[in-house]
């Protein structure tokens, strides 16, 4: 099975920036997400072109999952979706896997790099204290600012959001989620937005224990050659890959979701050439096993540990 290209799910925020709307010359403009990998039920990608054109992805993983899984034996694949915001995303919680079972879901672990950022940017990540009574009656008082972690980020960063953790990306960027398969989402703090939370069941799930883990990876001055591992998780596995001129790379009888987050390139593979432009998205099935990739570009290698 040769790459695939996924026809990302564009879905309308009250919190959308701008760059990703340029950057694409998309239609519409308020723009937030952007799913550019998701075989979950009802956002699942179309394959944009080639000889599965039209199909989705989740028909693709039922009829050829073994060309296109590899050795993983599950249905979901790991996520990818870009978050586009100029103003601050909602507080929120996602349940780890024991409690998402329960309501027929998956674990909603994540990671964020930081395709671009304007000065000051931050995200949320954690609390101050582990007294959910506290962090209750700040919500309830719309004070729960002051007991959040916020945590600076430029352009390079990687964070990774283990499900449990109190969280929210932040306004003046634009980020890649990288993530694990569930879609379980709690708002807790809205920052006084006229919607909907859901403390009873955020709470629940809430373990303030969890923290957030970074690495930086600030562009190379001259092109080269290197890997690096962007976040490491039992879900999913993420390397910050820079390539210059070109890098060879075997699947190892895994399916590979890679994102090209600087510069722009070409996947070669099985005889013919992909676009791998500024933002643009390719699924490597598992049963391509080998593919070159050309050109002077930062790409996310995600994969399935």
């Amino acid at each position: 099975m040769k790459p695939l290209r996924l026809q990302p799910v564009y879905i309308k925020t009250i919190w959308a920036g701008h760059t990703l709307h340029d950057i694409r010359s998309l239609p519409e403009e308020g723009i937030g997400i952007a799913r550019e990998v998701c075989a979950y039920k009802n956002s699942e990608n179309l394959i944009a072109e080639g000889e599965y054109q039209g199909k989705s992805i989740k028909e693709l993983i039922q009829e050829h999952h073994e060309e296109l899984m590899g050795r993983d034996d599950s249905n979901q694949l790991i996520r990818a979706a870009y978050i586009d915001a100029i103003e601050d995303l909602s507080i929120q919680v996602h349940p780890k896997e024991t409690d998402a079972a329960i309501l027929g879901d998956y674990e909603k672990s994540e990671s964020w790099y930081i395709v671009d950022a304007k000065e000051g940017a931050s995200i949320v990540a954690g609390t101050t204290t582990t007294d959910k009574a506290v962090l209750k009656k700040a919500i309830e008082e719309g004070t729960l600012e002051k007991y959040i972690q916020r945590i600076p980020v430029k352009k390079g960063d990687f964070a990774l959001i283990p499900a449990g953790l109190l969280h929210a990306c932040g306004k003046d960027m634009l980020a890649i989620e990288i993530g694990s398969f569930g879609g379980i989402t709690y708002r807790l703090y809205d920052y006084g937005r006229p919607r909907p939370l859901d403390l009873e069941k955020g709470f629940a799930v809430l373990d303030c224990d969890e923290a957030c883990s970074m690495t930086h990876h600030p562009l190379p001055d001259k092109p080269c050659n290197q890997r690096n591992t962007g976040v490491d998780h039992p879900l999913f596995h993420v390397d910050v890959i820079d390539i210059a001129k070109e890098g060879l790379f075997e699947t190892n009888n895994q399916y590979h979701v890679i994102v090209c987050v600087d510069g722009s390139g070409v996947v070669e593979c099985k005889g013919e050439a992909f676009a791998l432009n500024y933002t643009q998205t390719l699924l490597i099935p598992a049963s391509a096993k080998q593919y070159r990739i050309k050109g002077n570009l930062r790409i996310l290698q995600g994969w399935k540990p």
